[in-house]
């Protein structure tokens, strides 16, 4: 029985959304028209329909509310009431109820109070007459009296068939076996190099039987040729023929099962990648919720907000059974909460402004939820003043933000960009709502760190757009791997428009920027090294194509010029947090085939700012750069290594790597513009202390800065590297880049 009120719920959770949205759109088209109401008779029938739907399901709350709305509007259509704001508002907030009780009876929750709103109702219905009112629960107009608070009834214990369906596991577990299913099909993607390991063995392996082919016949004639008698030389000859007979068997039999292996390795390999992208996906879509599920509360927040700032503000909520990963979700709840506070705070206007400026007395703020390729995009939008640019140019003016020559000629676009700035608010006042220009600062922050982008615009026709896209899941990527310099990178693919090699005289440079056609559009050209402050540039005219990447970021396009474009495949992303790196940057690291990590770039980051000027595409390097310090990194472990090296040459450093101690004392030997040194402690053949030693104990080396990073976090630890003359010592419980950074500038 509980198994059928379940799929009765169900099946009445979708119902009921239909007949609220067609309610809610029948209320804003009145307000849109006045002298051309939609049809009551329709929505009428939606209040019956959904009566008699939460009859079905045993939602007494749900049906008396449905009774006394289809009653409203009966009144309203026999003309006893007016259709007026004040009626709307009772209306909205009976919806609001409606949606807030069916979401108890199928979430859970706190108790929901009706009481107030039923009242009211019941006193628009009572006054035009309205439908005999539901036996089962006489209505308060019949009683009499007020109506009693409607305490919703506690949530029923499930029966066995819910107890079947549903298992309750620890979300820490969940978490485990989602990050075991992102790492799997990468690593089933590296099983195609030993494919073409064994071909290429293959290839060896059938050369080596030609040779063997042709050999054989004078091998066997110089065994009889070089005996000195007759006998000796049937003797060798047979010995000889023997031995021979048997490497060739053997080697036959080693080309077979070599022969053997690839098919087995290609099927095997057939098998993993069939079944472990069906289990990534299967395991994926465990994390996909629908949009509902952190946004399903907004219309009736917005509403609220509204209500209390004594605005009329409509709702009109979009796309909520779109499905994302539900970490996304999450974190975008805030960051969209953000938006739309900002939405009803500073874009709506109060109703008497509305009117005197010829708009209809009630505003709307309209969200939906889409996506795009493997994107998901969200959009708030108002009707309200839209932005006010010279409120934007005065405050970026007091700030320092811009020059006044400059904001006056800013486009819209780069004025628009600088209210994400921190404390950047044109409100006169704050309250508790907004006006402490930190809301759409922590939307930007939340949104870069979820490998997206927001951006704001003006709304054709007036008003505010606010669109935020941010990867679908962000269990498991696809990355474009490039090579820069010394460094492999990795690139987001669905910030990627495209890759291409493109001849360097192709490229338009008689503009401010250099740019290249593509698709009907002029896109600028500028080095990937040279934004993120690599040393120099490419190399001019050497007449080879220029590898690009064009980015597509918040609607805008740069193409990128590097050293190399390497490969894309799917990886696991270690987030920015977990390894101590700068988050506006870089997503985080992945491991590559060797072990070592790659950077993974963030793509908001790298693509302009409106307004920003681009680096030069030739770069001389003068003598200044020729002067960055020089830094020597010491550890063991390939992987921290490499990622040293990656942020410190990211930030204008010189990096020289050395695998331990010794290694270290060698190399200062040779080098003599070595400015500081980071060591590990723990390493092979000679420590960090007695690496310490070595250099504060040699008069040519005794003033180089020495800074240790180390797990060992003992205060014994710590006092003898500092006795021993360390000017710092960095604790990498994980590795905090901000603070080997500080402690860097700190001793240079």
């Amino acid at each position: 029985m509980n198994d059928i009120r379940t799929r009765l719920l169900a099946a009445f959770d979708l119902e009921h959304k239909e007949h609220l949205a067609a309610i809610r759109e029948a209320l804003r088209a009145v307000e849109k028209d006045p002298a051309h109401p939609p049809d009551l008779v329709e929505i009428h029938r939606r209040a019956h329909s959904l009566k008699g739907a939460a009859r079905a399901v045993d939602l007494p709350e749900v049906e008396r509310l449905s009774h006394w709305l289809e009653a409203a509007f009966i009144a309203i259509q026999r003309g006893t009431v007016p259709f007026d704001a004040p009626a709307r508002d009772v209306m909205r907030r009976a919806l609001d109820a409606i949606e807030d009780v069916v979401a108890w009876a199928t979430r859970g929750g706190g108790e929901v109070d009706i009481a107030e709103v039923l009242a009211e109702l019941t006193r628009m219905g009572g006054e035009g007459g309205g439908p005999e009112p539901v036996q089962r629960r006489p209505s308060a107009a019949e009683a009499g009296a007020a109506p009693p608070a409607a305490a919703p009834r506690p949530a029923r214990a499930a029966g066995p068939a819910e107890s079947a369906a549903l298992v309750r596991i620890r979300s820490a577990g969940l978490e485990r076996l989602f990050t075991a299913a992102a790492g799997l099909l990468p690593e089933i993607e590296n099983q195609s190099a030993l494919v073409a390991e064994l071909r290429e063995l293959r290839g060896e392996w059938r050369a080596l039987e030609r040779s063997w082919h042709a050999m054989r016949p004078r091998l066997l004639r110089g065994g009889s040729q070089d005996a000195p008698g007759a006998g000796a030389i049937s003797f060798a000859g047979d010995e000889t023929a023997l031995r021979l007979s048997s490497f060739e068997r053997r080697f036959r039999a080693l080309g077979a099962s070599l022969d053997a292996a690839h098919r087995a390795h290609d099927r095997h390999l057939w098998s993993l990648r069939r079944w472990g992208s069906g289990f990534q996906d299967e395991v994926r879509q465990l994390r996909m919720l629908p949009a509902e599920s952190q946004f399903s509360n907004l219309g009736r927040m917005i509403r609220d907000i509204s209500r209390a700032q004594g605005k009329e503000v409509e709702a009109d909520i979009r796309g909520l059974e779109t499905q994302a990963d539900r970490v996304v979700l999450q974190r975008l709840k805030d960051p969209v909460l953000h938006i739309a506070r900002n939405a009803v705070s500073h874009g709506v206007e109060t109703p008497q402004e509305r009117v005197a400026a010829g708009k209809r007395a009630a505003a709307t703020i309209r969200f939906e939820a889409s996506v795009v390729g493997r994107r998901l995009v969200l959009r708030v939008e108002d009707d309200g003043r839209g932005p006010n640019r010279e409120a934007i140019a005065r405050h970026a003016v007091e700030r320092g933000l811009l020059g006044a020559d400059e904001a006056e000629s800013a486009p819209e676009e780069r004025l628009l960009d600088l209210i994400f700035e921190p404390g950047f608010s044109t409100a006169p006042t704050a309250n508790e709502y907004a006006g402490r220009g930190m809301g759409l600062a922590i939307v930007r922050r939340e949104v870069t760190r979820l490998q997206g982008s927001v951006t704001l615009a003006a709304r054709e026709g007036g008003g505010t757009v606010v669109t935020v896209e941010v990867p679908l899941s962000l269990l498991s990527q696809r990355l474009v791997f490039v090579a820069v310099q010394d460094d492999i990178l990795a690139i987001p693919s669905n910030d990627v428009a495209r890759v291409l090699r493109a001849p360097a005289d192709t490229l338009f440079t008689d503009l401010a920027a250099p740019t290249i056609r593509l698709e009907e559009e002029d896109v600028p050209v500028t080095p990937l090294a040279a934004l993120l402050g690599y040393d120099g540039a490419m190399p001019p005219g050497n007449g080879a194509p220029l590898a690009l990447v064009v980015l597509h970021t918040a609607g805008r396009r740069v193409a990128l010029v590097v050293d190399a474009l390497m490969a894309t495949r799917d990886s696991v992303v270690t987030p920015a947090e977990e390894v101590g790196i700068d988050a506006a940057r870089f997503l985080g690291t992945v491991l590559m085939d060797d072990g070592s990590p790659a950077l993974v770039l963030n793509p908001a980051a790298l693509s302009p700012r409106p307004g920003m000027a681009l680096p030069p595409l030739v770069r001389p390097v003068d003598e200044s750069a020729r002067r960055r310090p020089h830094i020597l990194v010491v550890d063991d472990s390939i992987t921290t290594r490499t990622l040293e090296k990656s942020i410190l040459e990211a930030h204008g450093y010189r990096v020289t790597l050395c695998v331990d101690g010794r290694e270290a004392v060698e190399t200062l030997g040779e080098l003599e513009d070595v400015n500081l040194i980071i060591s590990d402690v723990e390493m092979p053949r000679m420590d960090g202390f007695a690496l310490l030693q070595a250099v504060k104990g040699n008069p040519m080396t005794s003033d180089l800065p020495v800074i240790l990073v180390t797990s060992r976090a003992s205060d014994e630890d710590r006092e003898r590297g500092l006795d021993l003359g360390a000017d710092a010592y960095i604790v990498k419980t994980r590795f905090d880049q901000n603070e080997l950074l500080a402690g860097i500038r700190r001793l240079l």
